[in-house]
């Protein structure tokens, strides 16, 4: 009885997800806990090859559909919603986990690679929240789940555009989980530490970096994928319903170390 009661606290069933950055490594993992759960999922991304290759690695788990686009263009991301709602008839969850990333000194920092990666990280998800929001607000209920980033409470080099994006999806998920609250969406935010995806590959190439970066994390791994499955879907399950305008770091007790070597 007790177990019943807990499945139907984190069930999905009859909800409808869009996860954007659904052929990424973070995204794919959101979206087989989601598809676990009962969720129908949208994997939104730009590269239509990489999406056809997500999907088919989910066949099997549910109703999995696929849509290309690009974040950062208003147009695409209206257009996207309005497919949405035409195909379910509804909204109720949206994870936002699109993400670019470009390393240099913030004093050689190319201004072209400053807005590639400000407009698909942050002003992306800033389109994604609103078109869906809207949505959302015709049944008072949703789940807006936003990716951020470790980058967004501490100083890692050479990163400067990802962790201003970061940091601002962080302060921009407080903000409109206020205006939102009182209709019955909640926004929060997962902040991942270290994690080993295609993103951090040649970072995690160097040996050297590698053990440097495993001696401040306590828990003394690296982050993968699956370790998001538990908070996404607790954040998108009404096991969350009382929580609103929260950042969530899973880093391995990173944070919380302050950054210092283990012992």
């Amino acid at each position: 009885m007790h177990l019943t009661m807990a499945q139907d606290l984190f069930s999905l069933n009859g909800k409808v997800a869009v996860i954007t950055g659904g052929s990424g490594a973070l995204g794919l993992s959101i979206a087989k806990t989601f598809l676990q759960a009962g969720a129908k999922v949208v994997l939104v991304a730009r590269d239509p090859e990489s999406l056809d290759r997500a999907v088919d690695s989910l066949a099997g788990l549910g109703d999995c559909r696929r849509l290309s686009g690009d974040v950062s263009d208003s147009r695409q991301v209206e257009d996207i919603f309005n497919w949405v709602e035409n195909e379910f008839g509804k909204l109720d969850i949206l994870v936002t986990a699109a993400g670019v990333q470009f390393r240099r000194p913030a004093i050689d920092f190319p201004e072209d690679k400053w807005d590639e990666v400000i407009s698909t990280n942050l002003t992306g998800t800033f389109f994604c929240a609103k078109f869906a929001a809207q949505k959302m607000l015709k049944n008072n209920y949703g789940k807006i789940i936003m990716l951020s980033s470790l980058t967004a409470e501490i100083g890692i080099p050479n990163i400067s555009a990802y962790a201003a994006s970061r940091g601002g999806i962080s302060q921009f998920a407080k903000t409109i989980a206020i205006e939102l609250a009182p209709k019955g969406i909640t926004v929060n935010c997962i902040g991942p530490g270290r994690f080993r995806t295609p993103m951090t590959a040649d970072v995690l190439a160097e040996d050297h970096h590698y053990a440097r970066l495993i001696e401040v994390i306590p828990i003394g791994r690296l982050g993968e994928p699956d370790d998001l499955s538990g908070v996404s879907l607790l954040l998108a399950s009404d096991a969350s319903s009382y929580i609103t305008g929260q950042t969530f770091y899973v880093d391995g007790g990173w944070l919380a170390g302050g950054g210092n070597v283990k012992g």
